[in-house]
């Protein structure tokens, strides 16, 4: 009863999620008129002045729609690479357009280069990635996992973790796994983080209390 309870509430969320994300994307779609008069304005005009105005303003709305982009990514796919691009991304507007000293550029500089340092070192790094927050690459062989990690995962299904899911998936009697799919095998709870092209990419394991 709670696992269905669980699943309604998924679902709800999930289709809050993607309205929130159409209406982003079709306010986004009907502001690009808008980008276009701004460059047709900064051609038409000679004014030094003005033009520099102009720009500084098609910058500011140009990524102001970026943001809303990787905003929309953030929400469907809630990967960490996405989180960290909209932060990117919400920080060289900042820079670009309302840096007025050497301060203000050096703490969005040094934040930029944290954020870049996180996505090399820490983001694509899976076992440091395991003990932050759970999750393993579903490429990880359960062999692995259970040596490094001390889970005890049956190795006799199948030979990497994602394999793994998909067969406690058919146990289950779920054809398709998705996003946010969530399996209990043993004392063991999974669900899928995210997939790219069909195929699971990061899976968070934790143990059932």
């Amino acid at each position: 009863m709670g696992k269905k309870i669980k699943d309604i509430i998924d679902k709800g969320i999930k289709i809050i999620e993607v309205l929130i994300c159409l209406t982003i994307l079709l306010t986004l779609l009907l502001s690009v008129p808008n980008l276009i008069r701004y460059s047709i304005d900064i051609v038409q005009t000679l004014q030094l002045r003005q033009n520099y105005e102009l720009l500084n303003e098609f910058l500011k709305y140009a990524l102001l729609l970026v943001v809303g982009i990787e905003l929309i990514e953030m929400i469907i796919t809630r990967s960490h690479e996405a989180i960290l691009t909209l932060i990117l991304f919400v920080i060289a507007r900042k820079m670009l357009l309302y840096s007025v000293d050497l301060i203000d550029i050096l703490i969005g500089s040094v934040s930029i280069g944290l954020i870049f340092a996180i996505i090399k070192f820490v983001v694509k790094d899976d076992k440091l990635m395991a003990k932050i927050d759970n999750t393993y690459s579903a490429a990880m062989t359960v062999k692995q996992i259970k040596k490094e990690y001390k889970l005890d995962l049956p190795q006799d299904m199948s030979n990497t973790l994602g394999g793994l899911v998909y067969e406690i998936a058919k146990i289950e009697g779920i054809d398709e796994v998705k996003e946010n799919t969530r399996l209990i095998y043993g004392s063991y709870k999974f669900k899928i983080i995210s997939m790219k092209d069909g195929v699971i990419e990061r899976i968070r394991i934790e143990e059932l209390k």
